[in-house]
């Protein structure tokens, strides 16, 4: 169990890193205060992956190992769920097109593996 909680710790903390770096990267020339607003969407965005940790990846996982499912396949087939139900049914980027949604939906299941 403890295993579990470093690593849960360690995806929410990875997620945190990247978003505030992508998001400082990304608003360098803007004319909004760039630290704030980059601390502000990785928090946001290590909120999520911590209600999904915690919801999801952490019974699936105990799930899968009681019933011996240690492949890879079934850890990605377990991530598709989460994304699909953040992308498709929340829309957190917009009222997008399917082409675009499909794209975000790959991305999203990419980030939860």
């Amino acid at each position: 169990m403890n295993r579990l909680f470093i690593s849960g710790a360690a995806v929410v903390l990875i997620v945190f890193a990247f978003t505030f770096i992508m998001s400082l990267i990304d608003s360098i020339g803007r004319d909004f205060p760039t630290a704030v607003i980059s601390l502000v969407i990785a928090f946001f965005a290590s909120t999520v992956a911590l209600i999904v940790v915690v919801v999801w990846a952490i019974p699936v996982h105990l799930l899968l190992q009681k019933y011996g499912c240690s492949n890879v396949l079934w850890y990605i087939f377990a991530a598709i769920v989460p994304s699909f139900t953040f992308i498709y049914w929340l829309k957190p980027f917009g009222n997008d097109k399917q082409i675009d949604l499909l794209g975000q939906h790959c991305f999203a299941a990419w980030q939860v593996v």
